[in-house]
């Protein structure tokens, strides 16, 4: 009998043929351009001659066989595969105001919103098929916490899918003998993950360590720690219920599983407390994802582990003049953390497309704005603000701040800041006990203690400090936007400091609030003179191959259009 890794990747690759849900959106690339691709993460550890600490992900799923392809070999890159921003978001933070590239072709799709599509060349947050095989080799083995691990990760990377494009296949997806998988209904889909938290949070507490080998080293965001795992499995389940708030018809479901979460008991991630991934990042072999695609100050190299697509998405990472004059405007400190201060300074006199306001060392470009270099030759990247903390190429150390911190930092799953924040939301709508305004501060408080705005990681008192003298002089300017009191609406004051709070972190999550909020905050749609629409979009279309090889099911989910189709959750 041929081995079931053997199996699995044979039957995957006969998916690709069929249904593109193993092609573009397509859950996998599969043995294209002569490059090798991810079935089964296998992971090769220092044996292979690979510094000291370090899990090599990459693999070649054709040499695998089922008793080398052991939970802990597969699990750290699908761990990695989990993280939360990476060169496939980066048109979301442009979408939702935080930023911009000077010369954005003004045909592109991205900037047009014309037949934009959920595919690998434009957005690929895809479900993995490693995660099946996870489970079922975990279970087989009694390894429960890997079990428990796996659904964890089915939930986290099929609810960002589903963000995307609403219904799909789930129930029928990675079944060896169906070559059509049928669409589920996304609100079922939802449900089901749900459960699967359920039966993780289970898995993982009554796991015995020493029967899940390796787990400490494999398990490369929390190392085993049950009690990190299940803050968040609480904290993840908060947000899946957060993104149906604000639909009337889900108010008995959602009350049923915040009593789950309660009884539970473990809590949600608390201060410091990321969820986030790091194998041993280290120059000459990998490092962090986010550097390395990010920083416009990186010499050593991409984090996708090709240089090639460094060069190409550091230029993106640049200022949006939205969300900049906000920050701006509320006199923020965070401000020099969220966006770097220029490299060059803009000579006095010099033409500008358009007025910006002081501080003028940080500056920013409009969306979908081209920027005609012989007219305008000072708004250029070295012109205009980088991703803060760009400037931190080196080791991570405890005065670095901003969003980068150094080469090798970890890349964050889940921040402790959404994790305060999705609390203040539940607090605010009576979902859990406390003190609103209270939750509410600590949520923009934790903000300034993840950009380490006090730059010292070993005390987080300053930037508490930092923090209480901003939020006070704008209590006393009463400055609606700021202050609790002031705010006329809570939950919109909540929603607009999340938006600040989550810029260059957290895209998808800010694109999931935009829409299940009525398009709050109103951020700006595309300057391009092309473009086919006047607001961001609700959803991405489905991939044109599924219409080609999986027709039945995907053309019974009805005319899709990018504006108009609702992902289940909205109201």
């Amino acid at each position: 009998m041929m081995a079931e890794v053997r199996m699995a990747t044979h039957c995957l690759a006969q998916y690709s043929m069929v249904s593109p849900f193993l092609s573009d959106f397509k859950i996998m690339k599969y043995i294209s351009k002569k490059i090798v691709v991810m079935m089964v993460a296998i992971v090769i550890l220092t044996q292979s001659g690979c510094k000291k600490g370090w899990l090599d992900v990459n693999y070649n799923p054709l040499q695998l066989t089922d008793q080398s392809a052991t939970p802990d070999l597969v699990l750290p890159a699908l761990l990695e595969s989990c993280i939360a921003t990476d060169s496939k978001t980066k048109f979301i933070q442009q979408w939702m105001g935080y930023w911009s590239y000077y010369q954005m072709n003004p045909g592109l799709n991205q900037v047009t919103y014309l037949r934009i599509q959920a595919n690998e060349n434009t957005f690929n947050l895809q479900p993995r098929p490693e995660i099946f095989y996870l489970e079922k080799k975990a279970k087989g083995s009694g390894q429960q916490f890997y079990e428990g691990i796996a659904k964890v990760i089915r939930a986290l990377q099929w609810h960002r899918a589903v963000d995307v494009i609403n219904n799909m296949p789930y129930s029928e997806a990675y079944k060896t003998d169906i070559r059509q998988p049928k669409y589920d209904d996304a609100r079922l889909i939802y449900e089901d993950l749900m459960v699967q938290l359920d039966l993780a949070s289970g898995l993982i507490k009554n796991a015995d360590i020493n029967k899940n080998i390796k787990l400490a080293l494999s398990d490369i965001m929390f190392h085993g720690d049950k009690t990190l795992w299940l803050k968040f499995i609480n904290t993840l389940k908060l947000r899946l219920l957060v993104h149906q708030a604000n639909r009337p018809d889900r108010a008995a479901y959602i009350t049923e599983q915040i009593q789950k979460i309660e009884a539970e008991g473990s809590g949600f991630l608390e201060s410091g407390q990321d969820a986030a991934v790091n194998p041993g990042y280290v120059l000459g072999k990998n490092l962090s994802r986010y550097f390395g695609l990010f920083s416009s100050h990186n010499i050593y190299g991409g984090g996708e582990f090709s240089a090639e697509t460094q060069l190409a998405t550091d230029y993106y990472a640049h200022a949006n003049l939205y969300s900049m004059e906000l920050l701006k405007a509320n006199e923020d400190p965070r401000l020099g953390y969220i966006y770097s201060t220029i490299d060059d300074e803009v000579p006095q006199g010099a033409p500008e497309p358009f007025t910006q306001s002081s501080p003028l060392n940080f500056r920013a470009n409009k969306f979908g704005l081209y920027i005609d270099n012989l007219e305008y030759p000072y708004q250029n990247n070295t012109y205009v603000s980088a991703v803060g903390g760009s400037r931190n190429i080196e080791v991570v150390h405890p005065s670095a701040s901003g969003i980068i911190k150094g080469h090798n930092m970890s890349d964050w799953v889940m921040t402790s800041v959404e994790s305060y924040f999705l609390q203040a939301e539940a607090v605010q709508r009576g979902w859990l006990p406390g003190d609103a305004e209270s939750v509410y501060k600590e949520a923009v408080r934790e903000s300034f203690r993840w950009l380490n705005v006090g730059e010292n990681k070993g005390d987080p008192g300053l930037s508490d400090a930092i923090f209480e003298d901003w939020y006070s002089r704008q209590v006393a300017a009463g400055n609606s936007n700021v202050s609790w009191a002031a705010a006329p609406d809570k939950y919109k004051l909540i929603m607009i400091q999340k938006y600040h709070a989550f810029n260059g972190i957290e895209p998808m999550e800010t694109w999931v609030d935009y829409r299940r909020n009525g398009r709050f905050p109103n951020v700006p749609a595309s300057l391009s003179p092309q473009r086919v629409g006047n607001t961001v979009p609700f959803r991405l279309l489905y991939d044109q191959l599924e219409y080609e090889l999986n027709q039945e099911h995907v053309t019974a989910q009805g005319q899709i259009d990018v504006f108009t189709s609702k992902i289940w959750w909205m109201p």
